[in-house]
Parts: C-alpha cells; structure tokens; sequence
C-alpha cells in the first residue's frame, strides 16, 4: 500500500493570489479600442466637446426662433393697420356724413359770401365780428343781430346716408324751430321711420312715406347739387298730425335693425296717423321736424305729454 505523506493544500501554495483592485497598465491607454475605433484616452475630450456643441446649438435656435417671432409680430402689426385704414377707408365710402343748413323761407339766402356757407353750414357770429376789424362797436353789433336773425331763418341737419347697400338713412335735427331735438332713421328695408325724443328719451315708429322721404342715393346726389348751389330746397312745410299707441311694444324686432340699434335703451311707442279735420290745432310741444329731400316736413304728436307720464309711472314700478 501507497501512503501520501505531503498535504495536498501543500500544491496550491505555489498560486499566487488575486488581488481585487487591478492597476492600470498606461502603456494600453494609448491602444485603440477595436470597436470605437478610437483612442480611450479620447473618449472624454470627444463627450466634452459634444456637450459645448449641443449648447452653442441651443443657444443659436432660440436666438432664431426669437427672430423669427419678432418678424411676425411686426408683420401682423404692419397687416393689421393696413387692413384697418382699408376698412376704414370703406366705411368712408360706404356711409356719407354731414352737416346742411336748411332754411325755413326759400327767400332765405346765405348771408354771407360763398366761402362762409359753402358747406351748409352757417358762420359763426364771433368769427364774422373778429374779422371786421374796422368796424364800429355799433356796426359790430347791428352786424350781430343780422347774424343771429338770419341763423333762426336755418335749421341744421347732419345726414348719415348708406351708400352701399342703401337701406337707411339717418338725419339728426337738434335743434328745429318751435320743436324738439330730434334724430330720424328711415329704413328702406322693411319700410318704417323711426323718430327718437332726444329730450323725452322715447322712441316712435311709423310707416316710411316715400312721397316725401328720398332713397339714399337720390338723397345724396340732392345734397351734393346743393354742396354746389344747383339746387334750391323747396321749403313748403307740410304738416302730418300723428297718435302715440300705448302700451309700448316689446319687441323690437318688428321695427328693423337699424331703429332697434338706436331704440334699445328707450321705450318704443308705434305712431297712427290722425286726420287733420278732427284735430282741433293747438300750441304743441310734441314738433318734430326734418327735411329728407322733398319739403320741410313738420310731425306733431298730440299725446306726448300722456307718453312722458306714462314713462314716470313705468320707471317708479
């Protein structure tokens, strides 16, 4: 028999142990990597200089898209005032506004030379007295007093007319002799006339008289032959005697568009004409006057005052 007389721990000693921590060799730091193809040594430089890119990238796209909306923030601006002097410019042609002195006598003339009332509009007193500087204070004042004569012989009248689709026409009367300050929408639409009691704060709706009341373009072609003095206002009053209906209407609709816009804030009151032979004529307060192209056109309401106190009445409740 065979006996083994050396340990066999005895053959392992000669292994040499491992130690954990296995130092660098720098001889193959400067190997390339088989895969990268690369330096290891390089790979951190390369990742630094990535980062420095992408930021240098940032920075230039915001920096783009900062441009790019202030181009288009100055273009809308610029678009948007260009579209609104065009629409403005539409409106211009769209709505014709302005002021006529109507006189009251055909025997009325302007009273001065054409530049003062060329427009239609009379002149004012003051500037009339300052440019006559040689004058007397006793010429000024009988100067004046002409002056101020011949006004009460005009009414003013502001027209708004629709040139484009010619529905309406809007005529502001503040200030008729003998009546109250007034403001007439003539709708050509649906045929009905409003009139708004500028003083009262009441509004009266009636049927539209064509006979008497020209269309929008008719009207304007009128006023512009007497801008140029070619035509000359035929001042026969004619005189329609007119019944308030309570209880005011509700709905508004039923007047149109354009007096429900002026209306809405007021209550509305339909108009019934009232034949002259059983009136017995009296002073009145409730004068309405206009002249839309044919005649001086005088509306009197007989019931007004009923109407003011019926307004009262409704406003206590």
């Amino acid at each position: 028999m065979t006996f083994i007389t050396k340990a066999i721990t005895e053959k392992k000693a000669d292994k040499k142990e491992q130690s954990l921590f296995v130092e660098k060799n720098p001889a193959e730091n400067g190997k390339r990597d088989a895969e990268a193809q690369c330096l290891k040594s390089d790979v951190g430089g390369h990742y630094f200089v990535s980062r420095r890119s992408i930021y240098r990238i940032h920075v230039t796209a915001t920096f783009l898209l900062f441009l790019v909306a202030l181009m288009i923030l100055i273009i809308g601006v610029i678009g948007g005032l260009y579209i609104y002097r065009q629409y403005a410019r539409t409106q211009m042609h769209k709505f014709k506004t302005g002021w006529y002195s109507i006189p009251y006598d055909k025997s009325n003339k302007p009273p001065y030379a054409k530049d003062a009332v060329h427009q239609g509009l009379i002149a004012d007193s003051d500037l009339i007295l300052k440019s006559l500087t040689r004058a007397t204070e006793r010429e000024a004042m009988d100067i004046e007093k002409n002056v101020d004569s011949d006004i009460r012989s005009f009414f003013k009248e502001r027209f708004e007319i629709d040139l484009e689709n010619e529905h309406y026409e809007k005529i502001d009367v503040p200030d008729f002799r003998g009546g109250r300050q007034g403001r007439f929408i003539h709708d050509f639409s649906i045929n009905k006339t409003g009139i708004i009691d500028i003083d009262g704060e009441s509004c009266f709706v009636m049927p539209l008289n064509r006979q008497t009341v020209l269309p929008p373009r008719n009207m304007y072609d009128l006023l512009r032959k007497m801008y140029n003095g070619y035509y000359e206002v035929n001042t026969q009053i004619v005189r329609e005697t007119m019944k308030v209906i309570t209880p005011p209407i509700t709905d508004l609709s039923v007047v149109g568009t354009y007096i429900a816009r002026e209306c809405q804030d007021f209550p509305t009151y339909m108009l019934t004409k009232v034949t002259s032979n059983v009136v017995k004529r009296s002073i009145s307060s409730g004068v309405f006057g206009q002249f839309a192209g044919k005649n001086i056109i005088e509306f009197d309401i007989l019931n007004l005052d009923d109407v003011s106190e019926y307004n009262k009445k409704s406003s206590q409740n």
